[in-house]
Protein backbone atom coordinates (compact mmCIF):
# COMPACT_ATOMS: atom_id res chain seq x y z
CA UNK A 1 0.00 0.00 0.00
CA UNK A 2 1.07 3.28 -0.66
CA UNK A 3 0.61 5.94 2.06
CA UNK A 4 1.73 9.98 1.42
CA UNK A 5 2.74 11.24 4.91
CA UNK A 6 2.71 14.97 5.78
CA UNK A 7 3.43 16.75 8.76
CA UNK A 8 0.58 18.56 10.87
CA UNK A 9 2.12 20.90 13.48
CA UNK A 10 4.57 18.38 15.35
CA UNK A 11 3.30 15.17 14.37
CA UNK A 12 3.31 13.04 11.24
CA UNK A 13 0.41 11.77 9.68
CA UNK A 14 -0.45 9.60 6.39
CA UNK A 15 -3.16 8.05 4.82
CA UNK A 16 -3.06 5.82 1.70
CA UNK A 17 -2.84 7.79 -2.17
CA UNK A 18 -5.24 5.63 -3.64
CA UNK A 19 -7.82 8.87 -4.11
CA UNK A 20 -5.25 11.21 -3.93
CA UNK A 21 -5.75 13.62 -6.89
CA UNK A 22 -2.95 16.02 -6.40
CA UNK A 23 -0.90 17.86 -3.64
CA UNK A 24 -0.89 22.04 -4.52
CA UNK A 25 0.19 24.95 -2.49
CA UNK A 26 -1.82 26.92 -0.06
CA UNK A 27 -5.29 27.99 -1.63
CA UNK A 28 -7.37 31.66 -0.92
CA UNK A 29 -10.63 30.06 0.51
CA UNK A 30 -14.17 32.16 0.64
CA UNK A 31 -15.20 31.78 4.45
CA UNK A 32 -18.42 29.95 4.49
CA UNK A 33 -20.44 32.09 7.04
CA UNK A 34 -22.02 29.51 10.12
CA UNK A 35 -20.03 26.92 8.63
CA UNK A 36 -18.90 24.34 10.93
CA UNK A 37 -15.37 24.51 12.47
CA UNK A 38 -13.51 22.24 10.81
CA UNK A 39 -14.18 23.80 7.35
CA UNK A 40 -12.15 26.63 6.78
CA UNK A 41 -14.22 27.47 3.61
CA UNK A 42 -14.16 27.01 -0.25
CA UNK A 43 -11.75 26.99 -2.58
CA UNK A 44 -11.70 27.20 -6.54
CA UNK A 45 -8.59 25.19 -7.98
CA UNK A 46 -8.87 25.79 -11.46
CA UNK A 47 -12.87 26.02 -11.73
CA UNK A 48 -13.58 22.89 -9.57
CA UNK A 49 -15.00 24.10 -6.59
CA UNK A 50 -14.62 22.11 -3.00
CA UNK A 51 -14.41 22.19 0.75
CA UNK A 52 -11.24 22.91 2.26
CA UNK A 53 -10.59 21.07 5.95
CA UNK A 54 -8.57 21.75 8.47
CA UNK A 55 -7.23 18.53 9.70
CA UNK A 56 -5.86 19.87 12.87
CA UNK A 57 -9.87 20.87 13.88
CA UNK A 58 -10.85 17.50 12.97
CA UNK A 59 -8.17 15.63 14.64
CA UNK A 60 -7.47 17.76 17.52
CA UNK A 61 -11.12 19.46 18.19
CA UNK A 62 -9.28 22.53 18.24
CA UNK A 63 -7.05 24.54 16.26
CA UNK A 64 -3.98 26.67 18.25
CA UNK A 65 -3.61 28.95 15.89
CA UNK A 66 -4.81 31.75 13.70
CA UNK A 67 -2.11 32.35 11.66
CA UNK A 68 -1.81 30.48 8.25
CA UNK A 69 0.03 27.42 9.48
CA UNK A 70 -0.51 25.04 6.51
CA UNK A 71 1.79 25.21 2.99
CA UNK A 72 0.30 22.42 1.23
CA UNK A 73 -3.11 20.86 0.38
CA UNK A 74 -4.38 17.48 -0.58
CA UNK A 75 -6.70 16.89 -2.82
CA UNK A 76 -8.73 13.77 -2.57
CA UNK A 77 -11.44 12.56 -5.44
CA UNK A 78 -14.26 12.12 -4.05
CA UNK A 79 -17.16 10.45 -6.45
CA UNK A 80 -19.58 13.41 -5.96
CA UNK A 81 -17.03 16.52 -5.44
CA UNK A 82 -12.84 16.77 -4.42
CA UNK A 83 -12.22 17.77 -1.22
CA UNK A 84 -9.30 19.97 -0.16
CA UNK A 85 -7.08 19.19 3.26
CA UNK A 86 -4.87 21.47 4.74
CA UNK A 87 -1.09 19.81 5.60
CA UNK A 88 2.13 21.44 6.82
CA UNK A 89 5.18 20.18 4.61
CA UNK A 90 4.22 16.64 2.68
CA UNK A 91 7.14 14.25 3.48
CA UNK A 92 6.51 12.00 0.57
CA UNK A 93 4.94 8.86 -0.74
CA UNK A 94 6.40 5.78 0.54
CA UNK A 95 5.33 1.86 0.15
CA UNK A 96 4.51 0.05 3.27
CA UNK A 97 3.57 -3.45 3.94
CA UNK A 98 0.63 -3.88 5.67
CA UNK A 99 2.18 -6.32 8.18
CA UNK A 100 3.86 -3.10 9.16
CA UNK A 101 1.48 -1.19 10.64
CA UNK A 102 0.67 -1.32 14.30
CA UNK A 103 -3.36 -1.15 14.07
CA UNK A 104 -5.39 0.65 16.83
CA UNK A 105 -8.03 -0.45 18.63
CA UNK A 106 -11.38 0.78 17.17
CA UNK A 107 -12.85 2.14 20.20
CA UNK A 108 -9.84 4.25 20.79
CA UNK A 109 -10.44 6.29 17.63
CA UNK A 110 -11.83 6.00 14.65
CA UNK A 111 -9.80 8.53 12.55
CA UNK A 112 -6.32 6.74 13.16
CA UNK A 113 -6.47 3.19 12.21
CA UNK A 114 -3.10 2.94 12.91
CA UNK A 115 0.71 3.89 12.95
CA UNK A 116 3.60 2.68 11.26
CA UNK A 117 7.41 3.71 11.57
CA UNK A 118 8.24 5.70 8.15
CA UNK A 119 10.97 8.88 7.19
CA UNK A 120 12.06 8.14 10.88
CA UNK A 121 9.05 8.89 12.57
CA UNK A 122 6.51 7.40 14.17
CA UNK A 123 3.08 7.99 11.39
CA UNK A 124 -0.07 8.26 12.41
CA UNK A 125 -2.76 6.50 9.50
CA UNK A 126 -5.27 8.57 9.39
CA UNK A 127 -8.35 6.64 8.29
CA UNK A 128 -9.57 8.86 5.41
CA UNK A 129 -13.54 7.52 4.63
CA UNK A 130 -14.15 8.02 8.38
CA UNK A 131 -13.33 11.23 8.49
CA UNK A 132 -15.34 12.22 5.29
CA UNK A 133 -18.38 9.99 6.60
CA UNK A 134 -18.07 11.66 10.08
CA UNK A 135 -17.87 15.29 8.31
CA UNK A 136 -21.03 13.93 5.81
CA UNK A 137 -23.42 13.47 8.85
CA UNK A 138 -22.29 16.77 10.34
CA UNK A 139 -23.23 18.75 7.48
Amino acid sequence: MQLIVFKLKEHFYGFETENIEEITTTLKETVIPQGPSWTKGLVNLRGQIMTLIDLEIVLNGSSTSKNIWYNNTIIVNREDNPVAFMVGKVIGVTDIDTDQIQMMNEEMNMLVSGYVFAYNEMVSIIELESILIEKEEVS
